[in-house]
Formats: C-alpha cells, structure tokens, sequence
C-alpha cells in the first residue's frame, strides 16, 4: 500500500512539473508571437494602402 501512495505523489509531482513547464513554454509563446504581430504585421498593414493587391503573381484566369 505504502508503494502504491509513493508511486501517485511521484506521479502527481512529475505531471504538475511537466504541466508548468507547457503553461510556462505556452505563455512565452503566445506573448512572443504577440510582440512580433504588433512590430512587424500591424505596422505594416497601414502601409498596403489600396495598391496591396496589386502586382500578385497568381492571376486568375491567366494561362502561364
């Protein structure tokens, strides 16, 4: 019996560890991609203007 409550603490403390580390690495990531979005998508949008469809390579109905 002891063996087994030994077997769930060690269980329950490896998982809660593991756990930490995803909410920690999934944090990190979600803010990461946050601060890229914000410098470099978003500051960048304002600058498409009207022309952003213009010059693309895939045009429909064109035979290459």
């Amino acid at each position: 019996m002891r063996e087994a409550v030994l077997l769930f603490i060690w269980l329950v403390g490896l998982f809660g560890l593991i756990g930490g580390v995803l909410v920690a690495v999934a944090r990190f990531v979600k803010k990461d991609s946050m601060n890229y979005d914000k410098r470099f998508t978003w500051a960048a949008f304002s600058l498409w203007g009207n022309s952003r469809n213009e010059n693309t390579t895939n045009t429909p109905g064109q035979d290459e």
